[in-house]
């Protein structure tokens, strides 16, 4: 063999040797990045919100001190009244009140009241003062949070909540018609 055919037979070898590498180049792909894909759900639940109703004041109802005058008590839990000192409770006119609670069951509440009600005579300046007592009724359940009372829970669709005093009257407290308004509070936890 010539120096000629050798040289034209290494240019063949070198464009077929050119092709195949050009064919396997294009034919091998890039390494791809890795990929994944996910979904989540959005999720809301709205709950209807809590109405606090008033059904009926707290009333210690007509009295007559006397003397060093006394502490007229409306128990919250029975609505039992009684009396130290010299105070007479005059008819049964005398009631605890009572809140009605509308909330979702299984909800967890914080109520918070005033402690006391300054009841000021009518047309007057005169004042006389009341310690309050909140206790749950049906409905209400008190929820622990490491032993200690955190909160209520709703056992049913409607909850009471109801409220008594201790109403300290002078012997010497001007007669009339005595008001006064406290606040109760029960928000969601």
């Amino acid at each position: 063999m010539n120096h000629a055919s050798l040289s034209g037979t290494f240019l063949k070898v070198a464009r077929h040797l050119a092709k195949a590498v050009a064919c396997l180049s294009a034919g091998v792909a890039a390494p791809a990045m890795a990929q994944g894909a996910a979904t989540s759900d959005a999720r809301v639940e709205l709950l209807e919100p809590i109405d606090l109703e008033k059904i009926q004041d707290l009333d210690f109802g007509p009295m007559v001190p006397s003397g060093a005058g006394g502490v007229v008590t409306i128990n919250p839990s029975t609505g039992a009244v009684t009396t130290v000192g010299n105070v007479v409770i005059v008819g049964s006119s005398q009631k605890r009140a009572l809140f009605n609670v509308h909330a979702p069951i299984g909800v967890v509440m914080i109520m918070s009241g005033d402690p006391t009600v300054t009841l000021t005579r009518q047309s007057g300046t005169e004042t006389m003062t009341a310690t309050l007592n909140y206790v749950h009724g049906n409905g209400l359940a008190i929820t622990n949070v490491f032993g200690l009372p955190i909160g209520l829970i709703a056992t049913g669709t409607t909850q009471e909540i109801w409220t008594g005093g201790a109403l300290t009257v002078s012997g010497t407290q001007a007669e009339g018609v005595y008001v006064g308004t406290f606040n109760l509070d029960v928000a969601f936890l």
